[in-house]
């Protein structure tokens, strides 16, 4: 028997969804649009937030797939970067703390990272950097400085310890050649006038006439006087720059000139042998010496030389 069909069960039965309305892809994310919409608008509701999710899962996977070999790339440089700064820290790491890390992980691989910056030497070879040969070097070389100082202060007193050695001798000798002349004038009934060499006679010299004996010795050597008298002078003269004259009890005159300093008064009476003056470099003089002159009672000038010598007066 046939049934009757309301045309409300026919409108029901039409608007059920095709499945191969929501069976084709949409072109967004990888599904294309159906080609016929479901007239239940909850239906469509339904079907546009199923779209609206593969949307965006399909552009998550694009980006995660395209920043995970940069973000890879640069965990392998990292890793890299640390382990240089690894090997360089045996040699160059400043000392200080060891830095905190933190583990990251990098497409299942474990790295750490420093959380604070570290502090390493420069790299061999750049401006400043210190290495252990440098090191060396630098203490090799402040050894040799200090060896090469050490060497020079001990040269220095070593000469200087032999300067003082041969001015003790030569002084020691000089007084043993004065005391042996002294002792020779002493028994032959004279004395030593000083001791010294005879630079310069009597006579013409340099187309002047030189009226004394110049005889050479240091600044400071006695001069005693050859025989008694009184001074008639003691203090500045002309050319001589200072002198001292002594009239002997015969009439004699003696003079004394470029004399370092005085030791006796105009008026003053000396003994043969006394110590008058010494010898020094003042006035016209070219060199430390003592000039003498031996005038006679009557004003002549004559050689001292053959004067000292017939009084036994020594002077060399």
């Amino acid at each position: 028997m046939a049934r009757h069909r309301s045309p409300r069960s026919r409108r029901a039965i039409a608007g059920s969804p095709p499945a191969a309305a929501f069976a084709a892809p949409v072109g967004i994310g990888g599904l294309r649009p159906a080609l016929a919409l479901p007239g239940n608008p909850l239906q469509w509701r339904m079907a546009a937030v199923v779209a609206a999710g593969g949307v965006v899962a399909a552009a998550g996977q694009a980006a995660y797939s395209g920043a995970l070999p940069d973000f890879e790339a640069g965990a392998n440089a990292l890793h890299a970067g640390l382990a240089e700064l690894s090997l360089l820290g045996s040699e160059a790491t400043l000392p200080g703390p060891e830095p905190a890390t933190d583990v990251a992980d990098l497409g299942g691989r474990s790295v750490h990272v420093p959380l604070a910056p570290v502090a390493v030497a420069p790299a061999v070879g750049a401006p400043g950097a210190v290495t252990g040969a440098g090191l060396v070097a630098d203490v090799v070389k402040a050894a040799d400085l200090h060896r090469a100082a050490a060497d020079a202060a001990r040269r220095a007193a070593e000469e200087a310890e032999a300067a003082r050695v041969a001015a003790e001798a030569e002084a020691a000798r000089q007084a043993a050649e004065l005391a042996k002349v002294g002792a020779a004038q002493s028994a032959a009934g004279g004395i030593q006038m000083l001791v010294g060499r005879v630079s310069s006679g009597f006579g013409l010299r340099g187309g002047t006439s030189h009226m004394g004996l110049d005889i050479a010795a240091p600044i400071g050597t006695p001069i005693h006087v050859p025989l008694a008298g009184t001074v008639i002078s003691s203090g500045p003269a002309s050319g001589f720059g200072l002198w001292v004259r002594v009239q002997h009890d015969d009439g004699t005159i003696t003079t004394y000139g470029h004399i370092n300093r005085s030791f006796v008064g105009v008026g003053q009476r000396v003994a043969k042998g006394e110590q008058i003056a010494e010898v020094g470099n003042r006035g016209e003089s070219t060199g430390p010496h003592l000039h003498i002159e031996v005038t006679t009672p009557g004003g002549t000038k004559i050689n001292p030389k053959p004067w000292l010598d017939e009084h036994g007066i020594g002077y060399t």
